[in-house]
């Protein structure tokens, strides 16, 4: 379980993330939804460890595993794709183990025809798909996600979705992940949370909060989002 507790971060003298009281349970899935500027990044990077607050708290509470955090905007090694694979896993597993653990993970996410491209050559949307491709290699069991599908086309952001959810289901992980899509917030999520100048505005299901909003500013900022 993670506890956040009057948790303030601040950007100089403006006040970016002010949360009071919020718990994420284990398999949780939790949507962070908001305007930009909203404080959406900033609290999954609190989360994450990537900054510090600078009051309140952030605790891992009954042997929460480490966090694996992807930023918005993905990375990779001047490598061939596969090779990026490749060195995403530990050491200690055997050459071949590793080979058919990067063929399996080019498979889920499409990226077969692309093996021996340079990751550096490939489109934003693939090299997002391969930066998930090496999160998700091996099974994890706390993934915090920025915009997971900011650069995807839609048959991506179908497969993407697809991925993330049956091993979230099938490995029993936490997942924490910010999203401009309501729909992706009703595929993936079981909790939203609704951010309004970093302050948490609703918390509830995804059905509660995106359809039925109960604060005047929910009802105003929902109306913004096609469902």
């Amino acid at each position: 379980m993670i506890v956040i507790e009057n948790l303030k971060k601040y950007a100089g003298e403006r006040l970016i993330v002010d949360v009071d009281s919020f718990e994420i349970k284990p398999q949780d899935r939790l949507a962070v939804i908001g305007p930009n500027g909203s404080g959406k990044t900033t609290l999954l990077r609190l989360l994450a460890g990537r900054l510090k607050p600078d009051e309140g708290s952030i605790t891992y509470r009954d042997s929460t595993p480490l966090p694996y955090y992807l930023p918005q905007i993905s990375q990779s090694f001047s490598l061939s794709v596969k090779n990026n694979l490749l060195t995403c896993l530990p050491k200690s597993i055997g050459m071949q183990e590793r080979h058919n653990l990067a063929d399996a993970a080019l498979k889920r996410f499409k990226l077969e025809a692309l093996a021996h491209k340079n990751a550096k050559r490939l489109s934003g949307g693939e090299t997002q798909r391969l930066a998930l491709a090496c999160l998700l290699v091996t099974p994890k069991k706390l993934l915090i996600l920025d915009e997971p599908t900011s650069a995807a086309d839609i048959e991506s952001v179908d497969l993407i979705e697809k991925v993330l959810l049956e091993d979230s289901i099938k490995n029993d992980t936490t997942l924490i992940f910010a999203t401009h899509s309501p729909r992706q917030a009703l595929n993936l999520a079981t909790k939203v949370l609704l951010l309004e100048n970093g302050a948490a505005a609703e918390t509830g299901s995804p059905e509660e909060l995106l359809k039925n909003p109960k604060t005047e500013w929910g009802k105003r900022f929902m109306e913004h989002w096609q469902i």
